[in-house]
């Protein structure tokens, strides 16, 4: 069988114009021995040369020039969403943390005033008691405010007439 009885198909023949090296050497070879071959990627070429004249006369220029995207920027441009994620979480979870040390903290404050408070009461019924009765019991007799029956024998009225005899 010979090189010239099979000839490209219409995939082989549109890979030969897009890019050559796509072809296996045994194809290229084929391509450019073979004139039924060479003829029909002509026809093809000039098919689509024509179609591509057409196109660029009656599509409207852009206002703005397309600048095509190489393709390392593009990944950086696919970890912009995770890293803005990311970045929302770590923040929530900041404002969480935040809000809780402040709300204890608040609560430890409130907790400590509430003990300074309770042991001010304290104090101040510590102060009225000794307000109002100042003078140990013994003494409280003397001046009359004492009711107690253990005194009453010692701090009787002999005793306050020899103090202070009338």
């Amino acid at each position: 069988m010979n090189n010239q009885d099979i000839h490209l198909n219409e995939d082989q023949i549109i890979h030969a114009i897009v890019d050559e090296d796509d072809l296996t050497t045994s194809e290229r070879n084929h391509l450019l021995q073979c004139s039924l071959c060479w003829k029909e990627k002509q026809g093809l070429e000039q098919v689509l040369n024509r179609m591509g004249n057409i196109s660029k006369e009656l599509v409207p220029s852009p206002r703005r020039r397309v600048i095509p995207v190489a393709k390392g920027s593009r990944s950086s441009f696919r970890w912009q969403p995770a890293l803005v994620t990311g970045v929302v979480i770590v923040l929530l979870m900041i404002g969480i943390w935040w809000t809780s040390f402040f709300t204890r903290f608040q609560e430890n404050g409130s907790m400590q005033i509430t003990q300074k408070m309770e042991n001010d009461q304290q104090l101040m019924a510590e102060i009225t008691f000794t307000e109002k009765d100042a003078l140990p019991g013994r003494y409280l007799y003397i001046i009359g405010d004492y009711n107690d029956d253990d005194y009453d024998d010692y701090y009787n009225d002999e005793f306050l007439e020899f103090v202070l005899p009338l």
